[in-house]
């Protein structure tokens, strides 16, 4: 009987792994909905009526009720938080990325705000992607990678890597002087690209110098 009960026991446990390890990540809530301590009865009213209105998608009256609260409430980083995802529901980027930022200023090991924060950056580095401008989006990549650790760093890495590849196709499509030099400036010690675009800046300063021998 004790051996039926152990072996039953065991049974049981790995049921119970194979159940979690197949059950789905539960989604993280972007949003602080436990109120801040310490806060007025006002204030307490106020925080629950803008994350209400966030809820219901009713943005613009929510946008304004959170400026009103973190008026009175300026190291709010709970506040922020919020405030920035109502900006991203509503497409204002760079106010969600500015409320965020600011939030984490505030806190600065609080992962909410960072993940939020991350969220952001990429959708703006999708729409920068499209729009073929590489070197704002790798700015954001590097932000990214800051606030980040291994082995998503290695990911971001390699993103970024990626979009120097397509920067440096489009310098060596215009083959100018000038698009060399700034290249350099910006990735000074980019595997494979920074030397051959010093080997081309000679070049190209090699057949002008030969130009102006032969010009009258």
């Amino acid at each position: 009987m004790q051996l039926f009960a152990v072996w039953r026991l065991s049974i049981l446990v790995f049921l119970l792994w194979i159940w979690s390890c197949a059950t789905p990540p539960r989604a993280v809530n972007p949003y602080f909905e436990m109120l801040p301590e310490h806060l007025l009865i006002a204030e307490r009213e106020l925080f629950s009526l803008a994350l209400q209105q966030q809820k219901n998608n009713k943005l613009k009256s929510s946008i304004g009720l959170w400026k009103r609260f973190l008026a009175n409430n300026p190291r709010s980083f709970r506040g922020y938080n919020n405030l920035g995802m109502v900006y991203y529901t509503n497409d204002q980027l760079s106010l969600a990325l500015s409320a965020f930022e600011t939030g984490l200023d505030l806190e600065p090991f609080d992962h909410k705000i960072k993940e939020n924060l991350k969220r952001t950056l990429r959708f703006q580095i999708t729409l920068l992607r499209e729009n073929k401008d590489y070197d704002a989006a790798i700015q954001l990549l590097e932000r990214i990678s800051k606030l980040s650790e291994e082995p998503e760093r290695k990911k971001v890495a390699l993103q970024i890597q990626t979009m120097v590849n397509n920067i440096f196709e489009q310098v060596k499509r215009s083959n100018s002087l000038e698009d060399y030099e700034v290249f350099l400036a910006r990735y000074p010690n980019s595997p494979g690209h920074s030397d051959e675009a010093r080997r081309r800046i000679e070049r190209i300063k090699f057949q002008k110098s030969l130009m102006g021998e032969k010009s009258p």
